[in-house]
């Protein structure tokens, strides 16, 4: 079980990580942008997939990793000198449940997409 959070939480830290190097070179692209929203998505979809049993439980899990990052990330930017969006203490709390709550719904539709793959690869093969 370890090795599929471990490659979903893998995915979520190369995209954010990802984003804050290309923030701190002052680099935007609207591809990793979009990238890292739907990276929650990725990584339930790899966590899901690789996991023996309650695919979509685990899939979903990925949420939760997936807003503490962007809260971090939020915070290292804030201490750093860069403008943020979402301020202070109540900015990171703001940030963190909006997050979770999309990443919720993205992770879900990853993890069902590879429960979805797994099961039918198991059938047909």
């Amino acid at each position: 079980m370890s090795k599929t959070l471990a490659a979903g939480i893998g995915v979520l830290a190369v995209a954010c990580g990802t984003w804050f190097l290309l923030l701190r070179l002052e680099v935007y692209s609207p591809a990793v942008a979009i990238g890292l929203w739907f990276s929650p998505m990725v990584a339930g979809f790899a966590a899901s997939y690789l996991a023996p049993r309650r695919k979509i439980l685990v899939g979903t899990c990925m949420a939760l990793p997936a807003a503490l990052f962007a809260t971090l990330l939020n915070l290292l930017s804030q201490y750093s000198g860069q403008a943020v969006d979402f301020p202070g203490l109540e900015g990171g709390f703001i940030l963190f449940a909006l997050t979770l709550s999309g990443s919720t719904v993205l992770s879900a539709l990853g993890a069902f997409l590879a429960y979805l793959l797994a099961t039918r690869r198991k059938t047909t093969g």
